[in-house]
């Protein structure tokens, strides 16, 4: 494998803005997933992304329509934040056709009449698919507002169009400011706009803009009201504190003739004091010194007498600009070795002033496939600033520099260098406070299919493929614009954040863009894929499908044939398309594998398990299966290894412990002769549930997933308790149902069952009661991470 790739600030510096390389732009390679990359990929997911950002107005409610597997991380964001989500599902006939766009204003009168509270604002969060299908969410939206009398706006969450001239937190930032109106102006009030967090209470940007007689200060951040919301609009003027709210203010200018004046987060003292005197002077205003000026003079000062003298790699994933921060680090006199992040043609005046200084400097992209063998020992690193320069050096003294809250002026710079201070002296940092968001509950009680209210979606066939396909020596490619692998790796693996699987496992994203699916350019995607292929040193490629491939119709089998071909690697292609559930993903995965590698041989004595993935099992309960199936047990998939997979036909026996597994059993056994069983043994903790459960007596209701319910049933059984039913989410399986099972395909259906059903014990996951709040029997937790990712 390469090393990974860099550029030195002299190398960037001398190639100017025009000429930037073409592995710092994302349209020419794979995207990389890693713990360092989540933010770029998943938008959704971490910090403010579109779904929490369509949010900040105060009492809006979000629904989201979109496949399940646009929706499934909803449930990792912020606290209280998903009390005020809803998700509409679509089907495969609904990103074909566009059928859902009918249902969407009676599902929003029934989001609506669900909550105690009338909320203030509907928002209509699409996707990719709607990209792709040309849907007129204006149209849609003014039928929604028929419906409900209230007002209803959309927010693209489009990643196809990250690059376009206005990418999706852009255009987010736009409509949480439409619902404004005209007011009277105050001349002495001004809006802050730039993040949807507030500044931190101490920032000297306040005290700055009260010297120069402005007395209301405000920020959609600390709106706790719709008034206090409506306030906005009598500003005197907007000042802009980042370059992503100039769309949203050039939309208040011409609506409510606010002008708007920008200034930017800057580290270097002299800089924000300059930028500061030139505010005051388009204000016609006196330029009072605040306080914080000094206390960051002496926090500079006292970094520089710091023993030893630290290292810096600075991320991107923090606040602050990475390039203009390792400027005004060296400026300080200090040392920066290595910046993460991909240079934009407005970098390149930091990076040249930065060559002069500091040319040996390096300069990575978090998101280039060679980032998969970054080696931290190569590195003279002592301090890593920002999460993803954090992941990439271990050993060194962590600053992540990410709190929501944002910091600005002198108060930043003062509180980052006591940041690096404590870090380096090995001293616990402070948080800063959350912004919390009330919750309010929900009463899911309506016949529309695929609506949800009260139990965020689980985990879709393309986080079961990449369970799957996860440990394994592959060439991973998910076949999106980033977003869905983001949530499948961020969300849906909880191997994400163990060092020791993470930097094994090369999963990465195709990188889509809209011409990319209007177009159907699956010949970009293969040079995308041959030139990863000549980055590392993978056993085999394998594609996961997604909703955009669904939209435009991936020949998968013809891209199989071309890798196979033109990288001369074996190669399996999952055709997922983000509306199935997990196990549906995790079975094609399984088969597909078998299929493509087990082979023929001499026997040996060893059991295979076929279904382990972290959707079903603890790293625990996998060596409880293992413990109990004897030292010879082969875990396929979670041993890590292709090798054991093309043992599967040579094993005496295989034992399904999940319905993801049993296709792949049959076709061993009928391809090579291999005996096959379904069985799941239980935890310790699950036997526990099961004696509680009989000796509460009565009715018991089983929920998981289906090998592992039957499992519950027979131990259940086994303790005397007779009148078991078993239900699930999940495909079930024919050989071991009976009558009265149920499946359960929506909320309300779920509901009732439970309410009617007269059972004294309920044996599922804790996730599962909200969609029933009126069952007032027992609830034992069986944590099923497909259901509740683990929350």
């Amino acid at each position: 494998m390469k090393k990974p790739f860099f550029k030195t600030a002299a190398e960037l510096a001398a190639l100017g803005k025009e000429n930037i390389p073409a592995e710092f732009r994302l349209d020419t390679h794979l995207i990389y997933n890693s713990p360092a990359a989540l933010d770029f990929n998943s938008p959704g997911a971490q910090g403010y992304g579109v779904k929490r950002a369509g949010l900040a107005v105060p009492g809006s409610v979000m629904l989201l329509i979109a496949p399940r597997s646009c929706g499934r991380n909803t449930s990792g964001l912020a606290a209280g934040d998903t009390e005020r989500f809803g998700w509409l599902l679509m089907d495969e006939t609904d990103i074909v056709t566009g059928r859902h766009l009918k249902k969407i204003p009676e599902a929003v009168s029934a989001f609506v009449d669900a909550r105690r509270e009338r909320p203030s604002v509907v928002m209509l969060c699409i996707t990719c698919v709607d990209a792709l299908l040309g849907t007129d969410m204006e149209r849609v939206c003014r039928k929604a507002e028929e419906a409900v009398g209230l007002p209803v706006r959309p927010c693209y969450m489009y990643a196809l169009t990250r690059d376009s001239r206005k990418p999706p937190m852009a255009a987010v930032r736009e409509t949480v400011y439409s619902l404004l109106e005209p007011r009277r102006k105050n001349p002495r009030a001004v809006n802050l706009m730039g993040y949807f967090a507030p500044l931190a209470d101490d920032s000297d940007l306040y005290e700055v803009l009260r010297s120069f007689g402005l007395q209301k200060i405000r920020e959609l951040g600390r709106c706790r009201t719709m008034e206090e919301y409506e306030e906005l609009s009598e500003a005197n003027f907007n000042l802009l504190l980042s370059a992503d709210a100039r769309d949203a203010a050039a939309m208040l200018e011409k609506k409510l003739s606010i002008p708007s004046v920008e200034i930017t987060r800057l580290y270097e003292i002299d800089k924000i004091e300059s930028q500061y005197k030139s505010l005051a002077q388009a204000l016609g205003a006196e330029y009072r010194e605040p306080a914080a000026k000094k206390e960051a003079e002496e926090a500079v000062s006292a970094l520089l007498t710091l023993e030893p003298e630290p290292v810096f790699a600075i991320g991107s994933r923090l606040n602050a600009n990475a390039f203009e921060l390792s400027l005004t680090l060296v400026r300080y006199g200090l040392k920066v070795a290595e910046i993460y992040g991909d240079p934009q043609p407005q970098d390149i005046a930091y990076i040249r002033r930065l060559s002069e200084l500091s040319p040996d400097t390096r300069i990575f992209s978090n998101l280039s496939p060679t980032m998969a063998v970054y080696d931290e020992t190569q590195s003279s690193v002592t301090v890593a600033v920002g999460r993803d320069a954090e992941y990439y050096h271990e050993n060194a003294a962590h600053v992540p520099w990410s709190d929501e809250i944002q910091p600005f002026g002198f108060s930043a710079v003062r509180d980052f260098c006591r940041a690096v201070i404590s870090a380096c002296e090995g001293k616990e940092q402070e948080k800063q406070p959350q912004k919390a968001v009330s919750g309010e509950e929900i009463i899911s009680n309506h016949e529309i299919r695929g609506l949800r209210l009260a139990l965020a979606p689980f985990a879709p066939d393309t986080s079961g493929a990449a369970a799957v396909l996860f440990p394994l020596d592959a060439l991973t490619v998910i076949i999106d614009a980033g977003g869905c692998a983001g949530n499948i790796c961020g969300f849906d693996e909880p191997r994400w954040d163990v060092k020791s699987y993470a930097k094994r496992s090369t999963v990465f994203s195709a990188g889509l863009r809209d011409m990319d699916a209007i177009m159907g350019r699956d010949d970009r995607l293969m040079e995308k894929l041959a030139l990863a292929a000549e980055d590392m040193d993978a056993s085999f490629a394998a594609l996961i499908g997604t909703p955009v491939p669904a939209v435009i119709g991936t020949d998968y089998r013809a891209l199989v044939r071309l890798i196979e071909k033109k990288l001369d690697m074996p190669a399996v292609a999952v055709d997922t398309d983000g509306t199935k559930l997990y196990d549906d993903g995790a079975s094609k995965t399984w088969e597909a594998l078998v299929k493509t590698f087990a082979s023929e041989g001499e026997p040996c004595d060893a059991v295979g398990v076929i279904g382990v993935t972290p959707l079903d099992f603890s790293e625990k309960e996998a060596e409880n299966i293992r413990a109990s199936l004897g030292e010879k047990a082969i875990l396929y998939g979670w041993d890590g290894s292709i090798e054991n997979i093309k043992r599967a036909g040579l094993v005496k026996k295989n034992y399904a412990v999940a319905a993801s597994g049993i296709r792949a059993a049959k076709y061993i056994e009928k391809k090579f002769g291999v005996p096959y069983e379904i069985m799941c043994p239980l935890s310790e903790e699950e036997k526990n549930n099961v004696h509680e459960a009989a000796a509460q007596g009565g009715r018991v209701l089983v929920v998981h997933e289906p090998v592992r319910a039957d499992a519950f049933r027979k131990a259940l059984a086994e303790a005397g308790t007779a009148d078991v039913t078993v239900g699930t989410w999940f495909t079930p399986v024919r050989e071991l149902s009976k009558e009265g099972d149920v499946h359960f395909k929506e909320e309300t259906q779920f509901a009732r069952f439970l309410e009617q059903g007269n059972f004294s014990c309920v044996i599922a996951d804790n996730a599962l009661r909200k969609a029933a709040p009126d069952y007032r029997g027992a609830w034992l937790d069986a944590p099923h991470f497909a259901v509740s990712g683990g929350k």
